[in-house]
């Protein structure tokens, strides 16, 4: 799945490229994985960060963690110096990097997602997805199938659930099918936070 987000504007009106892959991955050891990507992100002069798929609430998860990282980078209120390390505080809704580590890939066979990221918002980076395709080797899965997961996967719920410390009153007081909102909260409160 490849969605190009190009020119996505965010509150301050900057504009950028994203794109996302996500699917499924074999990653035989992590340290050569993240080597590819870094190589491809430093060749493109792009930021590149990988997530476990499985904790994301969708793309608009994702689309939040990055459109509040290049804000922070924007404002020069960011908590570490990598754009990558940022959306993936962003992402996992905390301010420590060790708990948004956990939300980064593992070795074996994965469900992920992989943004591409361009600050200047010029490039192209259907060029830099063939790339990543090609040096990773993505099964790639629809952006259907990927949203529809948290509705359809239980154990990806009770993940996502166990993962943002979201509570059974949460869940009571605005109902289940808002699981994907309680996320995004915890993307916002970062801000909150620092």
């Amino acid at each position: 799945m490849v969605n190009d987000m190009s020119q996505w504007e965010s509150q301050e009106e900057h504009e950028f490229n994203c794109t996302i892959l996500a699917g499924n991955l074999w990653i035989s050891t992590v340290d050569d994985f993240l080597s590819a990507l870094k190589a491809i992100a430093h060749t493109y002069r792009v930021t590149i960060q990988a997530l476990d798929a499985n904790l994301l609430a969708g793309e608009e998860h994702l689309q939040a963690a990055v459109q509040k990282a290049l804000r922070a980078l924007k404002r020069k209120k960011t908590i570490t110096s990598d754009l990558g390390m940022e959306i993936l505080l962003y992402a996992s809704g905390r301010r420590q990097i060790e708990r948004a580590l956990e939300m980064g890939v593992r070795a074996g066979e994965h469900k992920v997602a992989v943004v591409i990221v361009d600050e200047t918002g010029a490039k192209d980076l259907e060029v830099v997805a063939e790339e990543v395709r090609r040096k990773i080797g993505i099964a790639e899965i629809s952006l259907q199938d990927w949203e529809s997961d948290l509705e359809k996967d239980a154990h990806k719920r009770e993940r996502i659930k166990d993962f943002f410390s979201i509570s059974r009153d949460e869940l009571s007081a605005v109902g289940e099918q808002k699981l994907k909102m309680l996320v995004l909260e915890r993307v916002a409160l970062v801000d909150v936070l620092k």
